[in-house]
């Protein structure tokens, strides 16, 4: 059986892996938490030009929630394993 400890640590890096994995891929919900209108498609962005920046901002640190939760987790998990 794993101490307290770890179940209580996966726990939070299970919540970080969803809320990172939600900011990064699931933007929608979270643009309208966090009280933001969803971008406009204009032809700048189709073609490949400026984009919205709060976009880039939530996918890179949605992408580095979700890792970090993941290192954290499986860390503390595989440290208590050895």
């Amino acid at each position: 059986m794993m101490p307290d400890y770890v179940l209580v640590v996966d726990f939070f890096a299970a919540i970080a892996v969803f809320i990172g994995f939600s900011m990064a891929f699931r933007q929608a919900a979270v643009r309208r938490i966090i009280g933001r209108r969803p971008p406009r498609v204009s032809s700048l962005a189709r073609t490949g030009g400026e984009g919205d920046p709060i976009t880039y901002i939530l996918r890179i640190a949605g992408v580095m929630t979700m890792v970090f939760g993941i290192a954290i987790g499986g860390m503390v998990t595989l440290f208590n394993l050895a």
